[in-house]
């Protein structure tokens, strides 16, 4: 999946990127610190850092402009895969 960054802010994986996921790696426990691809029926998907803080859990977005997205049992954003690596044509 191509990802999209919004403005402000340079991201860690660039526009136009390609990035791999493993899919089987959607285990909170595991994914502490790491880039994660979350998703929302309504709202689609998100390509954050997912962070665990005592009990809570949350995707943030690299640009600080945007707002976190918290992880509940009772929430409709899910962890469907963890990003491997990603490639992008140097400039």
């Amino acid at each position: 999946m191509p990802a999209r960054s919004r403005p402000f802010h340079e991201p860690t994986i660039p526009d136009g990127y390609i990035v791999a996921v493993d899919s089987s790696q959607h285990y909170h426990t595991a994914l502490d610190g790491k880039i994660v691809i979350a998703w929302h029926k309504n709202r689609g998907l998100t390509l954050s850092r997912f962070k665990s803080y005592d009990h809570t859990e949350v995707v943030e977005p690299e640009n600080h402009a945007c707002e976190s997205i918290r992880i509940t049992a009772n929430d409709r954003w899910k962890i469907v895969a963890k990003v491997l690596w990603w490639i992008g044509k140097a400039p």
